[in-house]
């Protein structure tokens, strides 16, 4: 094994300290800054192009039988509970929302308008929580409306009962339901400094050459005794006068 090999061998067994982690730090600080910066710039850009709001409205219906004739039981309830899936399915249904588009002359398909609904059931209850994403909130309004509306009318026509209710009706929300946080900048200009940090730290594992004396007492395995001026900044005007000007080349 070469000398070169050896003393390359054991620099990269060196294991890096703190102060070796906070010297990178402070040697890659403004290029992390300028990057984190740049990054959040080209991002707002993005976003300010190509942004489209969009807007939820969010209505409840509630999956109990009502039949005024008869006092409510515990198996009502049960019932209630057992079948919240299957309103859940009937409300994304074809039977629903292909009548939806048909009365509101949705300029849309069924998986579109499918896409755009979710819905919920809180755990424990017997609500559900159905919520539309639309281009407008007034669009999501009548949407969520109109798909609670012949939801419950499609679900009482194959239960046979009475079975769901409207709870409440779409609420109209004028705040974007997809405006960018800032927290998501913040993070992606971290996210961009981090990485300019790790391809220094990187370069830094990866240098195998001999720079300071740490470096020599650790790899070398030798003490450093004394420096021996620089005979080439011996011309400049730090040494002018010094007694190191005799160390100085001459020019002739």
């Amino acid at each position: 094994m070469s000398e070169n090999t050896s003393v390359r061998d054991r620099k990269s067994m060196r294991p890096i300290d703190i102060k070796d982690l906070w010297r990178i730090f402070l040697e890659c600080f403004w290029i992390m800054a300028i990057a984190a910066v740049a990054v959040m710039v080209v991002m707002f850009i993005f976003v300010k192009i190509t942004y489209k709001p969009k807007y939820e409205s969010t209505a409840s219906i509630y999956i109990l039988k009502n039949e005024s004739e008869k006092a409510l039981t515990s198996s009502d309830f049960s019932v209630a509970l057992n079948v919240v899936d299957d309103c859940t399915f009937a409300l994304k249904s074809h039977a629903v929302l292909d009548k939806v588009i048909e009365e509101l002359t949705l300029d849309t398909t069924y998986k579109k308008l499918q896409s755009a609904i979710s819905v919920s059931n809180p755990k424990g209850t017997r609500y559900l929580q159905v919520t539309v994403t639309a281009d407008t909130p007034e669009k999501a309004k009548e949407i969520v409306d109109s798909v609670c509306e012949n939801g419950v009318e499609r679900i009482d026509a194959a239960m046979g009962v009475h079975q769901a209710n409207i709870f409440e009706k779409g609420v109209l929300n004028s705040n974007p339901s997809n405006k960018t946080r800032l927290r998501y900048y913040v993070l992606a200009g971290a996210a961009a400094a981090i990485l300019v940090y790790a391809v220094f730290l990187i370069i830094f594992l990866l240098d195998d050459s001999i720079r300071t004396e740490e470096d020599i007492k650790e790899i070398l395995g030798l003490t450093i005794l004394g420096d021996i001026p620089n005979a080439e900044e011996a011309s400049g005007e730090k040494y002018k006068g010094s007694k190191y000007k005799k160390y100085e080349r001459s020019k002739n």
